[in-house]
């Protein structure tokens, strides 16, 4: 008997542990240097673009889903990259398990897309980003699929969407996922000739954009990071690196209405 007092402390204190350690995360300033994680957490958005032989990443999280988009954007050799930082501050802790559950729920619902509006610098007012957004069966069946809300994180998933905005048209997008316990990384690669007023922009798998996001104490991260091939048709490269991050910025807009809902039910 009387061992069973010290036996129930150590359960005890075991479970606090393992309770601990799922509802910890890394701090930002983990993951970004001081004076950006402070910036961040004051709420303020960080934009940079780059083109030319200089189109390359400078803001990349330190993190091994960050170093493996790096590590594409240097064979793919884009002309235009434009990369945005943002923080979305939990409104309470819960589970770091259920907390990254519910972030790849929300960047899978492709469905949500459909609606949200951007910025348009050109016209200077908000425009119609997404007028229709949601899977289908494969690029040769464009058979609709809703969207399917999934009880675990897989460690990657691949499908295709149809999406159609007001400045590019109608496109086939592929979306690839790839998950680590403390993040989500979604890549999004165009599959057809993408248009511009009747002028072809960007072929097949030439624009891209990657959104990381990662757990941290302060709050989900958000790295946005558009590229394209585009400088061979004039006065493209300029328009896309004024519109590319505007359009993080709805896409961050868009996480941000969609993880808080969610986080409701945690």
């Amino acid at each position: 008997m009387r061992t069973a007092i010290p036996t129930r402390t150590a359960a005890a204190v075991f479970l606090l542990f393992i309770a601990a350690a799922a509802l910890a995360a890394d701090p930002l300033a983990l993951r970004v240097p001081g004076d950006r994680a402070a910036a961040l957490v004051r709420g303020e958005e960080l934009r940079r673009s780059a083109t030319g032989r200089e189109a390359a990443v400078t803001w990349a999280p330190a993190h091994p889903l960050a170093v493996r988009v790096q590590s594409d954007l240097r064979a793919e050799e884009p002309d235009v990259v434009v990369e945005t930082l943002y923080l979305w501050k939990k409104p309470r802790p819960v589970p770091a398990d259920a907390e990254v559950l519910a972030v790849y729920n929300v960047l899978r619902a492709v469905g949500s897309l459909q609606g949200i509006e951007y910025w348009s610098a050109s016209r200077q007012t908000m425009r119609l980003f997404y007028e229709e957004s949601w899977r289908v069966v494969s690029p040769e069946d464009r058979t609709r699929i809703p969207d399917q809300r999934v009880a675990a994180v897989p460690p990657s998933e691949t499908f295709t969407v149809w999406q159609k905005d007001l400045s590019f048209g109608g496109n086939l997008n592929r979306l690839d996922y790839r998950s680590a316990p403390d993040g989500i990384l979604l890549e999004s690669v165009n599959l057809t000739r993408m248009y511009y007023k009747f002028v072809p922009v960007a072929s097949p798998g030439s624009l891209k954009v990657r959104v990381l996001v990662l757990n941290t104490d302060e709050g989900i991260l958000f790295w946005a990071v558009s590229s394209a091939r585009a400088a061979v048709v004039p006065g493209v490269r300029g328009k896309l690196e004024d519109s590319f991050g505007n359009r993080a910025e709805a896409l961050f807009r868009w996480f941000s209405r969609n993880v808080e809902e969610a986080w409701k039910g945690l």
